[in-house]
């Protein structure tokens, strides 16, 4: 499939059911079908899905063998296939499930959130199944989900052992602790599942993913959405760049982001602690209450990493847009990464645009900051902004000689 080419799919069904939300405020809504496996589509994205599939373990073994077995049971004897998609239209004995575009951006909202063992299981074995032997399989389909992370979370932990906790098993996060080991927040942060710490490993991951300049350079078109939409896919990916460059650590970007771990965390407090100060002096009379912006609580707390004290408690959506902006000031020097200007001086430069430009698109797109989050428009302009701000603190450092 081309990059952004619309990824539709016709799923014939056996019998189909449309469940509104019971909300009345809501307009989403949920399908239930049930579906011959060999009417199944081929391509249907999994990126959503926390979890890679693998198809080596007894709970998949059986999965196949009750797909083989002539007795009518599968749809039985597994969970069924959960996707999440933008658009649902029934026609003519068939659902045509719209899952938008195939890009990065889409493939981090829509697909198969829960199944994919079972989904795989009919792809790789449709071919070789017996036209006799007539299986389906049970689909639920969602629309609009909103939270589509906690939503993918939820509905996979059934598996005993999460990714985190087998990548800690696996000494994947050691790079991370020697990177922020002399910090007071190194010891606050939770590696294994169901630790009671209040910073989760993956949250470390997301603001190197957020500042990643070799998976998001200068000339890409792409912006690092999913470290605000997609927490399960920036730890797969992860993962996926440790097992890589296991023999060449040194060529993992996530390695070399490291080093900078401590200054990222703390840019990203400042934020926290400036973002409110920031929107007043934005505003005509310096006055305006910050605390009535949605995805704004005027709450006093303390900052995510070193614990100083902030007024709000500020939605991601809002805070990741800027922070990913910061990645105009990460440049690669003899395989290693440095700040090319100290972010914390750019910050107190265009803190007020920043937070300006950010408020007001999620104003524009309905006052709300979690489409605000997942707006690749936004992320451009804050990374213009920062850049631009970069070249003129650059022009006037030699304009100084």
């Amino acid at each position: 499939m081309k990059n952004n080419e619309e990824m539709k799919f016709t799923i014939p069904y056996a019998s189909a059911v449309r469940i509104k939300s019971p909300y009345p405020s809501s307009d989403n809504y949920t399908w239930h079908a049930y579906v011959n496996v060999k009417d199944m589509p081929k391509n249907i994205p999994t990126e959503v899905n926390p979890r890679e599939t693998n198809m080596k373990t007894k709970v998949a073994k059986n999965l196949v063998n009750s797909l083989e077995t002539s007795d009518q049971s599968f749809y039985k004897k597994n969970r069924g296939i959960l996707f999440s998609t933008k658009k649902v239209i029934n026609s003519m004995g068939a659902l045509i499930v719209d899952m938008g575009k195939n890009n990065d951006d889409d493939k981090s909202k829509y697909g198969i959130l829960d199944g994919g063992h079972t989904y795989k299981a009919i792809i790789d074995n449709n071919d070789t199944l017996d036209d006799t032997n007539v299986q389906f399989v049970h689909l639920e389909i969602m629309t609009a989900i909103d939270d589509i992370d906690s939503m993918a979370s939820a509905r996979n932990s059934s598996v005993q052992v999460d990714d985190k906790a087998i990548a800690e098993l696996a000494n994947k996060f050691e790079f991370i602790k020697e990177a922020i080991k002399n910090e007071p927040f190194s010891n606050n942060i939770s590696y294994k599942q169901n630790e009671n710490k209040d910073i989760d490993t993956v949250d470390i991951v997301r603001i190197m993913y957020a500042l990643n300049i070799f998976k998001y350079p200068e000339t890409s078109l792409k912006q690092p959405i999913q470290s605000y939409s997609g927490k399960a896919q920036v730890l797969k990916d992860y993962l996926s760049e440790y097992d890589r460059h296991e023999k060449s650590s040194s060529e993992n970007p996530y390695k070399k982001l490291a080093i900078l771990l401590p200054s990222m965390a703390r840019l990203y407090d400042t934020i926290e602690q400036d973002i409110g100060q920031a929107y007043k002096e934005g505003t005509e009379d310096g006055k305006a209450r910050f605390g009535k912006v949605k995805g704004v609580e005027a709450k006093p707390g303390t900052s995510k990493y070193y614990k100083n004290p902030i007024d709000y408690q500020v939605s991601q959506g809002l805070l990741f847009p800027i922070l990913g902006g910061f990645r105009a000031l990460i440049k690669e020097d003899d395989n290693s990464v440095e700040w090319e200007i100290d972010p914390i001086k750019i910050w107190k430069k265009t803190c007020v645009k920043l937070v300006a430009n950010t408020i007001s698109m999620s104003r524009q797109l309905g006052n709300n900051p979690q489409s605000a989050g997942k707006s690749s428009t936004l992320w451009s302009q804050n990374f213009d902004t920062i850049n631009t701000a970069k070249m003129k603190e650059q022009m006037r450092q030699l304009s100084k000689g």
